[in-house]
This record gives C-alpha cells, structure tokens and sequence, in this order.
C-alpha cells in the first residue's frame, strides 16, 4: 500500500513540475531583481490588489483557472517565485522571511502599492502568514486556500501519525528550490495574532486527503485553528474540492474572497485602517469563526 501510495504521489509531482515547466499565464511578463528575472502576471483593475501566492512545487500557473473571473472583483497579481517556470533560479535563501521579502520587493517594484489581499495555497499560506505578521500595516485581508499550518509537522510528530514529512523518495523528485523551500518551512512559527483582519479559510472536502485517517484529521482541525487567527474570520469547507480546491471549486474561493474583500471595503468606508485602528467613532463590530460547509 505504501509503495502504490509512493508512486501515485511521484506521478502527481513529476506531472506538475513537466506542467509548470512548459506554460505560463497569458498576459504574463518578466522582470529583473536582484536574485534574477520573475516572471508575473497583473490583470484587472480595482481599489485592493489581490495577491496569489502558490504552493510548493508550483508556479503561477497553479491559478490559471480563477484568475478571468477575480478579475471582475480587483485587480490581481500572480508570479512564480524563483526557479519556478518563467522565474530563473536564485542562490538565495528559500526561508518564508526571505521569499516574503522577494514578493514585497516585487509588488512595489511592478508598480502595486497596498493594500494587499493575500490569497495563499497550501505551503503558500506560510508566506502569507509571514506577511500578514511582519508588515500588517500593508496587508488588508487573507485567504488561505487549503493552507499549511505552520505547526502541522509538529503535530504530526506528537501524535506519531505516518506521513509527518515528505518521503525522500518524494524529496529527490522535486527541483532543488523547492526541496530547500519545503525544509526552511519545518521550522516556521504560528503568528500570534491577526487582531482583526478579515480572514477566510477555505478547506479540502472531508475524505480528500492522500493520507492516513489520523492525518486528515489532523489537518482538518488544524484548518479549523488556523480560522481561529483572526476575530474576523469564516471556514469555508469544499463540497467535493482535494487540496487544490481554487481547481476543483474555485466558486468556493471566489466566495471567500469576496467575503473578505467587502469587509475590506467596508472597513475603508468606515475609516478603519490596515492595523485594525479605527477613528474616534469606536470599534467595528466583530464577526465570529463561522464554519460554512
């Protein structure tokens, strides 16, 4: 059974990478950084920029199916974070702080100011989280689309469940950057807080998982803990969507999206900053954790 598992898993990796490796978005255009060229996509146009951050392995082509229908809520912005396809290589450090950085850097540099609607996918979700905590001034609102909590492998070991790590069979199949992306995670920290930032977290359908029952389980209550960052938040679960769930059910993420957008909204009609700050009329009304299946 392991072994069947071990060679599904290698197929859906070498698939991806042959995938990201040989297309790219339409509209999509190059820019030199310091670390070498990135390659981007900005569409749409709108108040807030939607920033879409991909998982490990992939580029930003992992959005191609969602990006035409976000561009009639705000404008939008994807890349492929270096050695990913069109991006070049960089001898860079692949830790969260650096890559979050790179993105920041990039933002300006293609002209987007904030404020940012960060959308992250599964090992995406870390950058984003990272964000949100070192510069919430610049941030409006998060979405994590199946996102990796930052604690996941931890409590995968306490628990002793089977698949706490990436086999090395797994590991050897994927491109040095993403291998070095992947190890610099395992140390990541979860944020204190969100305060009161609009926040939706979007999950995998129950019985989606490529793991044990136990991992499932454990995934799904650590979605449900990462829903707990902020006082501000909804739990959207897929109805039949797996990990990718902007693929499977992007319906479901545009739905998450706009319910964040239009609290960020709000919230600028209002006169509530980025910070959570509010004039002197008091406090906005806080939303409860609610889980939508």
């Amino acid at each position: 059974m392991k072994i069947r598992f071990l060679k599904g898993l290698a197929v859906v990796v070498i698939g991806g990478c042959l995938l990201t490796a040989c297309t790219t978005l339409r509209h999509s255009e190059r820019i030199e950084m310091e670390g070498g060229s990135v390659g981007y996509a900005s569409v749409g146009e709108g108040d807030v920029t939607i920033v879409l951050e991909s998982g490990l392995g992939d580029g930003m082509t992992s959005w191609d199916g969602i990006m035409d229908e976000l561009t009639q809520i705000s404008r939008v912005f994807a890349y492929s974070r270096p050695g990913y396809f069109p991006s070049s290589a960089s001898n860079r450090s692949r830790n969260p702080e650096q890559i979050v950085d790179e993105l920041r850097l990039l933002l300006k540099r293609t002209g987007h100011s904030p404020p940012y609607l960060l959308v992250g996918h599964s090992l995406g979700g870390l950058y984003v989280l990272n964000f949100v905590e070192r510069y919430p001034g610049e941030v409006a609102g998060v979405v994590l689309v199946d996102g990796r909590h930052p604690m996941m492998t931890q409590a995968c070991l306490k628990r002793a469940l089977n698949g706490c790590s990436l086999p090395s069979l797994m590991q050897s199949l994927l491109p040095g950057h993403a291998v070095d992306e992947y190890k610099a995670a395992q140390t990541s920290r979860l944020p204190v807080t969100m305060g009161d930032k609009p926040l939706a977290v979007i999950s995998r359908a129950p019985g989606h998982g490529m793991n044990s029952a136990g991992w499932d389980t454990l995934w799904s209550e650590m979605q449900v803990d990462l829903a707990e960052l902020s006082r501000r938040s909804i739990h959207l679960v897929a109805r039949r969507g797996g990990h990718y769930v902007h693929k499977d059910e992007p319906d479901r993420v545009i739905e998450g999206i706009n319910w964040v957008l239009s609290r960020v909204r709000s919230d600028t009609r209002n006169g509530i900053d980025m910070k959570g700050r509010v004039d002197n009329r008091g406090y906005a009304r806080l939303t409860p954790v609610r889980s939508i299946r």
